[in-house]
């Protein structure tokens, strides 16, 4: 009887052998036939292309579940504002566009971008008052906001699907790995545009409002507070002997004015007699400094594409007139989301510079213009 179990025992064991040596033969064989096929022409391409597109897809649908959520809620507010079709609304807003003006011919070209930025602006404030014409500028600015989120994050959306698409069509992994490397960038300026929209639609100060806190902290001392331009005001405080023209935009609605023209309106105004001009403003730090340091320079500090930012700088050269620039750095996704307690605390040590600028570059009897650049959303003056 033992010795049956014991020949059973042998006879199983050689079959599981043979069946384990067979496995192994299949597998070596599929091995060289993979090995092999990948020498073919364009099939190893392929296969980089298979796996790289599946990496930029999940990107994508990183991206369209930040969009989809972003037009929730301005679909949401749209409705709570009034609006009847805010679907409707939204399709109508979502693949807005301007288109820059030409530059081959360069002459009048800042006009011409003023122009078309300014009316693009008032559109979509007419668009949003002709379906509620009794709505607060609060809650226009929300939604003006809440548009530009949404239109940027499809635009967003729409170049990485479009640039995916052609690498696979056109077979192409240089545009697949270009694609690959560009777009986890992408994917956190999407998340910061999301996390930025239900900043504003709460009302807190961001960090780009940096720049309309310094000013504000000045214009609590000015007694009178005056429209100089389009959603822009200002007011004069005596400083050390010096009047202090603060111009900063109108707050708390998320917005951020229109400095350059009200900074050359008030100078007129003064009829040129300024002797310095300041600006203030958030400026976007490199990696490994610190958010909330402060640094001085000369020129106009403000992310404009050109027609605020010039009109500074014709101003001061019409009347010859210095302009100095303090900055608060901080990364993008700072700068359009919850001001940081850093930043706050930066405003303090921007004002102190301020401050010295006017003592030791100005003399007492003197005018000096103040300007806080950024959005103002939450910031009163």
């Amino acid at each position: 009887m033992n010795g049956l179990i014991i020949a059973l025992a042998q006879t199983s064991s050689q079959g599981q052998s043979g069946a384990a040596l067979a496995f192994s033969y299949i597998f070596y064989i599929f091995f060289i036939a993979l090995l092999a096929l990948s020498f073919f022409p364009g099939v190893q391409q392929k296969t980089q292309i298979m796996f790289l597109s599946r990496d930029v897809e999940q990107k994508l649908q990183m991206i369209e579940g930040y969009l989809k959520d972003s037009r929730g809620l301005t679909e949401k507010l749209l409705k709570e504002k009034g609006f009847a079709d805010p679907k409707a609304f939204v399709e109508r807003i979502i693949d807005r566009f301007v288109i820059d003006p030409v530059s081959v011919e360069p002459t009048d070209i800042i006009n011409r971008m003023k122009l078309l930025m300014r009316s693009n602006e008032d559109t979509v404030r007419e668009m949003i008052t002709a379906v509620n014409p009794n709505i607060d500028p609060m809650t226009r600015s929300q939604i003006e906001i809440s548009t530009e989120v949404v239109n940027a994050l499809n635009l967003i959306y729409k170049v990485i699907r479009h640039y995916l698409i052609m690498a696979k069509k056109l077979n192409s992994i240089m545009i697949m790995y270009q694609l690959q490397m560009v777009a986890p960038i992408y994917v956190k300026y999407a998340e910061a545009y999301a996390k930025a929209q239900k900043v504003f639609l709460q009302g807190i100060p961001i960090g780009d409002g940096l720049g309309p806190l310094v000013a504000s902290r000045f214009l609590m001392k000015a007694d009178q507070k005056f429209t100089v331009s389009k959603d822009t005001i200002a007011g004069s405080i005596e400083f050390e002997g010096r009047k202090v023209v603060v111009v900063k935009a109108e707050g708390p609605m998320a917005t951020v004015g229109t400095p350059g023209e009200g900074v050359q309106n008030v100078i007129e105004r003064e009829g040129g007699r300024v002797s310095r001009i300041i600006t203030v403003d958030a400026a976007l730090k490199l990696e490994g400094e610190e958010t909330g340091s402060v640094a001085e320079g000369m020129g106009v500090a403000m992310g404009d594409p050109g027609p605020e930012k010039i009109a500074i700088e014709r101003v001061a050269v019409k009347y010859g007139i210095p302009i100095d620039a303090v900055i608060v750095k901080m990364s993008m996704e700072e700068a359009i989301t919850e001001m940081r307690k850093e930043v706050y605390q930066a405003a303090d040590k921007a004002i102190e510079y301020v401050k010295r600028i006017i003592l030791e570059r100005t003399k007492p009897g003197s005018t000096v213009v103040v300007v806080g650049v950024g959005n103002t959303a939450g910031i009163a003056q």
